[in-house]
């Protein structure tokens, strides 16, 4: 397990470091429970160049998006969810918009479980997730 930095809130200046799986719930709930669908960003604190996954969180419709970023998906990956949206979603990060492709979105606790994986793992790219090119 390694702590993560987390990077959410637009007024921070640097990030919540989280170390616990408590901690990453902690932040995971906060975000889950702003209005419409919100992204916070994951880093490895200790080597935050290493991989990145950015976890969109939906409470209200119970569904997320993942995007991963690492050794072994240097251009990037998002998730792949079984159901087409008629519009591509897009998912809040700071203040800046991201749109994710329109199968991109994933049940909520898929998304929570994906979070814990790659903070178990020390940033690997989590399993249990179909993904596809950015």
């Amino acid at each position: 397990m390694v702590a993560l930095e987390t990077w959410f809130d637009r007024d921070a200046a640097e990030p919540t470091v989280v170390d616990t799986p408590a901690g990453l719930d902690a932040v995971l709930d906060t975000v889950a429970g702003w209005p419409g669908p919100n992204t916070v960003q994951l880093l490895i604190a200790d080597d935050p160049g290493r991989a990145i996954l950015d976890v969109g969180l939906d409470a209200e419709y119970g569904r997320g998006v993942l995007y991963y970023s690492g050794p072994d998906a240097p251009d990037g990956v998002t998730s792949k969810g079984t159901d087409v949206a008629d519009l591509p979603p897009i998912y809040y990060f700071t203040g800046s918009d991201t749109e994710y492709p329109a199968d991109a979105e994933i049940p909520l606790d898929a998304v929570r479980r994906a979070a814990h994986e790659y903070m178990t793992t020390g940033g690997a790219r989590p399993t249990g997730i179909q993904w596809q090119p950015r």
